[in-house]
């Protein structure tokens, strides 16, 4: 029996997030922040306030990944945490941050309309659709 792990959406996968994060981290240096340190500024920067819990659903990753990175955005002066009511405390964008991340989303939506150059709207729309969805399935079960 031939199996070639190539024809699999794993190792694809694990190609295009390798790729990809290569280039934001690439890209990203010059500002000084790391692609899962862009990510979290903008979305705190898209809705400022927002709980470390909340910000774990929105970028639907680990908790204990987006604590450290927030850890590290607070002692580098990134972001400011502050009391909401009850434990909760709120994330903040720091003037450097606010600075920096309108040209880290800049980055992003670059390098991801890169990728897709070859692909026509409707083609971009039904992959980012597929995808969605075996990633809903594979959490399903």
């Amino acid at each position: 029996m031939h199996f070639d792990q190539r024809d699999t959406i794993g190792f694809q996968a694990a190609q295009l997030a390798r790729l990809i994060a290569n280039r934001l981290r690439d890209a990203l240096l010059p500002l000084g922040v790391m692609p899962a340190q862009a990510a979290a500024l903008i979305e705190i920067a898209q809705s400022e306030g927002l709980t470390q819990k909340e910000l774990v659903e929105r970028l639907d990753v680990e908790q204990p990944g987006v604590a450290r990175t927030l850890t590290g955005l607070e002692a580098d002066g990134w972001i400011t945490r502050q009391a909401k009511g009850g434990r909760a405390q709120g994330l903040y964008l720091t003037d450097k941050a606010r600075a920096v991340v309108p040209e880290a989303a800049r980055i992003a939506q670059t390098i991801n309309r890169e990728a897709l150059a070859d692909l026509s709207r409707t083609e971009r729309s039904h992959l980012i659709d597929q995808i969605g969805q075996v990633i809903s399935d594979l959490k399903a079960g």
